[in-house]
């Protein structure tokens, strides 16, 4: 990405800032999953270490995201509860299909544009990183599982090929399965967020004193 690009996508963000919405409002608004996000708010556990990680100065997180996203139920909740609890944590919530040109600047590896798009930046809305749709450990255990699943029911329709070229049931089953599995991976998909978030803070953090 070239620096003409990163100034471009940091300096959107930071105009956006004053439109996002606080995660109370946002929830009070919610269609879908409301009761996730409250549920998994109160269960986050944050840690000594998050709380002197994150408070040693300002931070703000700008998060771009649509209710119906499960990704966005179970990481959301918990930066919301990281500012609940880190005063010096702020959190601003913006609905991607009002911002989608701010989304396209933040694609995925691949290219996708996923969300939730996490964009952290310090006091003085300077983006210091980004964390789209999940943390990679996620990902990585989420893959996992699906082929386990794939490899204890080779009845299903098309059950080995890429997801998105199941047959639509197997697809579903797919789906609903990793939908069940990924609540109970809640509490350390939690901390893998949270350490990742800090390990991005830490890594801007050594960039500007060096």
């Amino acid at each position: 990405m070239s620096t003409t690009q990163v100034e471009e996508r940091a300096m959107l963000a930071a105009e956006r800032w004053p439109q996002a919405t606080s995660v109370d409002d946002y929830i009070a608004r919610m269609e879908q999953n409301r009761e996730r996000y409250l549920e998994n708010i109160e269960r986050t556990e944050i840690t000594a270490t998050d709380r002197e990680v994150f408070g040693r100065e300002p931070l703000r997180i700008l998060v771009l995201t649509e209710d119906w996203c499960g990704d966005s139920a179970q990481f959301i909740p918990v930066i919301a509860r990281l500012a609940r609890e880190v005063p010096t944590v702020e959190v601003r919530i913006l609905r991607r299909d009002q911002h989608r040109d701010l989304n396209a600047l933040y694609p995925r590896k691949d290219g996708y544009l996923a969300i939730p798009v996490l964009i952290v930046m310090d006091k003085d809305l300077n983006v210091l990183g980004v964390l789209v749709e999940r943390p990679e450990r996620a990902t990585e255990e989420i893959a996992a599982e699906t082929r386990r699943f794939q490899l204890a029911n080779p009845h299903l329709p098309g059950i080995n090929r890429t997801v998105d070229r199941m047959p639509e049931e197997t697809r579903a089953a797919v789906k609903a399965n990793i939908a069940r599995w990924r609540v109970g991976q809640q509490d350390r998909f939690a901390r893998y967020l949270l350490e990742d978030l800090a390990a991005l803070i830490q890594r801007a953090r050594s960039e500007r004193v060096a």
